[in-house]
């Protein structure tokens, strides 16, 4: 056990604190996601269509002020700018244990959206700066390994309350994510301080990420493979149901499987992307992975029962593959190509690679291989070998946008040529 647990962890140090809050995040998060809207359809008497709506504005308004928020991150420090994220999702949550309308759920999830994505920005900057360029991508890995183990475990325990279908139990689910977000603020200031970059005069500013449109390009194709993840969350169990004859238990294994692989295999995986190079070369595996597990997906339909429940898993295994490399090259890219003390606002530029994902993605994975079958799942595979077509040609462009020998050292000024 202990030889498994030290695999999950960095060594002793400001990477090993970074992923004790990110731990402590996820156990809090698997509380409120899973319980949280069975609460509010059933407690206070939304629809699924108003809890849907107002997590879907939440949603979108996070991606628009992702890069004023990752600003901010720059010019205050990201330490204290995700500690007070990190606070102000706590007061939503208390928040929402008032609820009691439709007009305050929306107020109130538009809050609790825009400091989770918020925080998740600031955050970047935050491993970046403690780890450096050396360590960023890996501790990246880790911290994801270790939210998807503590997300899984809070989920179920979060099952065990919508089982006792109390009040009072569904409201323990608020106050516990609120209070792990509390413990979680004050652990972020515990680590070592990044100071923030001063204001330079007007004409000396370097150009703002959202007007390096190389890097915009990078951030708007590498998001596309986050439609590979939504396509086994949603569209693959909705497949087996619908559409094939393998059990529908089977569902619920696919899940297990993804998490998994993970938790296991996350940290192991992502070593090569550290690297613009690196980087690159694991988006363009992904986007051939991706197209892979789409284009054996359409062929299930026609399969008999043991075949498709067989196939149906290994389809499971390649998503998460392509889910696994396909966030290590957004890491990587997303840092790499970024100026090291801008490592904020750029960081809220590559977050709008996600609208995509985000807006489309659940209706493209469910929708078009429900009204058109087995092509349905091709037509999402030539989507994903659009990535392996564009991916190449935008990075290339945007590496000569850079200049390497002052992003290396740090050191403030112009980062990104006209492009």
């Amino acid at each position: 056990m202990a030889r498994v647990m030290s695999r999950l962890l960095p060594e002793p140090g400001a990477g090993r604190l970074l992923v004790l809050c990110t731990a402590v995040a996820s156990l809090g998060n698997g509380l409120y996601v899973t319980g949280g809207a069975v609460y509010f359809v059933h407690v206070v008497g939304l629809s699924p269509g108003q809890v849907g709506l107002g997590m879907s504005l939440a949603g979108v308004l996070a991606l628009a002020l992702g890069v004023p928020t990752g600003q901010l991150a720059d010019r205050f420090g990201p330490r204290g700018t995700t500690a007070v994220f990190a606070l102000g999702k706590a007061a939503a949550l208390v928040a929402a244990t008032f609820v009691h309308s439709f007009p305050t759920y929306l107020a109130m999830a538009v809050a609790l959206g825009l400091a989770e994505q918020s925080g998740h920005i600031a955050r970047g900057a935050l491993v970046s700066g403690v780890m450096g360029r050396e360590g960023r991508v890996r501790l990246s890995a880790y911290m994801r390994s270790v939210f998807n183990g503590g997300f899984s475990l809070a989920s179920l325990a979060a099952g065990l309350v919508i089982a006792a279908d109390s009040k009072t139990a569904y409201l323990s689910l608020f106050w516990g994510n609120a209070l792990a977000m509390v413990l979680v603020a004050a652990l972020y200031m515990r680590l070592p301080k990044v100071p923030g970059t001063p204001r330079e005069p007007r004409g000396e500013r370097p150009r703002g990420a959202v007007r390096d449109v190389p890097y915009l390009v990078v951030a708007q194709v590498s998001g596309i493979v986050r439609i590979g993840p939504t396509a086994l969350a949603v569209g693959l169990p909705l497949w087996l149901v619908v559409h094939t004859d393998a059990p529908r238990a089977l569902a619920a294994w696919i899940m297990l499987v993804n998490t998994l692989m993970v938790v296991f295999l996350q940290v192991r995986l992502a070593r090569d992307a550290d690297t613009v190079r690196g980087a690159a070369r694991l988006q363009r595996v992904t986007a051939v992975v991706l197209a892979v597990a789409c284009a054996v997906t359409a062929l299930t339909g026609w399969m008999p029962t043991w075949a498709a429940a067989t196939v149906l898993l290994a389809v499971a295994v390649i998503f998460t593959l392509g889910e696994i490399w396909g966030e290590a090259a957004r890491w990587g890219l997303r840092y790499e190509l970024a100026p090291a003390n801008a490592q904020g606002q750029y960081g809220g530029v590559f977050a709008t690679g996600d609208a995509l994902a985000l807006i489309a993605g659940p209706t493209l994975v469910t929708a078009v291989p429900d009204r058109f079958g087995a092509l349905g799942w091709l037509l999402i595979s030539v989507l994903f070998l659009g990535v392996l077509c564009a991916g190449g040609p935008a990075v290339r462009w945007a590496e000569r946008t850079r200049v390497p020998e002052r992003e290396a050292a740090g050191v403030p000024g112009d980062a990104v040529k006209a492009p």
